[in-house]
């Protein structure tokens, strides 16, 4: 337990933040099975919206430290892949 009033005022700080960070993690999870869902569906513009989408979020939350950036470029690489072989089956040959 706290006793100083710096340390009180750092545990609110720390829950403040937690909550928030804990609420971006949780969109970027949402998002990224939006895109998983548009994926497994087989709908190209919709997996590259909901990509995007993703990618902006993954990139704000790198900025701004919940998801570290080596964390954020790695997801969002893995998805890219995913979305680049949809799109090559998807066009016409």
């Amino acid at each position: 337990m706290p006793h100083s009033v710096s340390a009180k005022k750092r545990v609110r700080q720390n829950e403040r933040r937690h909550e928030h960070n804990r609420v971006i993690k949780s969109r970027l999870r949402t998002a990224r099975r939006a895109f998983l869902k548009a994926l497994e569906a087989g709908d190209a513009g919709a997996a590259r919206d909901r990509f995007r989408a993703c990618e902006r979020l993954m990139h704000r939350a790198a900025a701004n430290g919940p998801v570290h950036r080596n964390t954020a470029a790695r997801l969002i690489g893995r998805l890219q892949v995913r979305l680049t072989a949809l799109e090559k089956a998807a066009a016409p040959k």
